[in-house]
């Protein structure tokens, strides 16, 4: 049974103007093999159609692909981050040498990159002093933490199969992690 396309092309304006969900693939696969005939139609339709708002959900995620709102309170009280990362240092009693890593850390959380929930309430309280604004409104709601890239290492050289590659002189252990890094990532214990 061969369904006509003026009904399907109906069924899709009704739902437009009822707010439904459009479902275009499902029509063009109801129209079987006159789906190419019902296509510029639908995009006709589609294009004379008034649009409709936004709902909540599509609204949301918009906004998700804006500023993070730490970087936005930042910006609208003309702070640098050099600034924010001097009131972490005093209020947190953190010793002067350790400035490049607060800084990097705070880079992360005010990018949304590290995890907010791992961040001890003393940097909280002193984000918050600098931006004056509350925490919740400061993480961005419903958003998971960007992952971070894997890291990627240049070897000096290919290895031949079965061959075990060694560590060069260069190459160090990594320090264990320290009071800054346990204020910015939890307590590792």
């Amino acid at each position: 049974m061969m369904v006509e396309l003026d009904t399907l092309l109906d069924e899709l304006a009704r739902r437009h103007a009822r707010g439904e969900p459009l479902d275009v693939e499902g029509t063009l696969l109801k129209a079987g093999d006159r789906a190419d005939e019902l296509a510029p139609l639908i995009e006709a339709f589609l294009e004379r159609a008034p649009r409709r708002a936004p709902g909540a959900e599509a609204l949301a995620y918009v906004q998700s692909l804006d500023d993070p709102p730490m970087l936005r309170a930042r910006v609208a009280k003309a702070l640098r981050v050099d600034d924010v990362v001097d009131v972490i240092l005093a209020a947190c009693e953190i010793r002067p040498d350790a400035r490049p890593m607060v800084r990097r850390y705070y880079q992360q959380l005010e990018g949304g990159v590290l995890d907010p929930s791992r961040v001890a309430a003393s940097v909280w309280d002193a984000i918050i002093e600098a931006l004056g604004r509350s925490r919740a409104s400061l993480t961005a709601p419903g958003l998971g933490v960007t992952p971070s890239a894997a890291p990627m290492y240049r070897a000096d050289r290919l290895f031949e199969p079965g061959e075990t590659p060694t560590l060069s002189a260069s190459m160090t252990e990594p320090e264990p992690p320290d009071d800054v890094d346990a204020l910015f990532l939890g307590d590792p214990s």
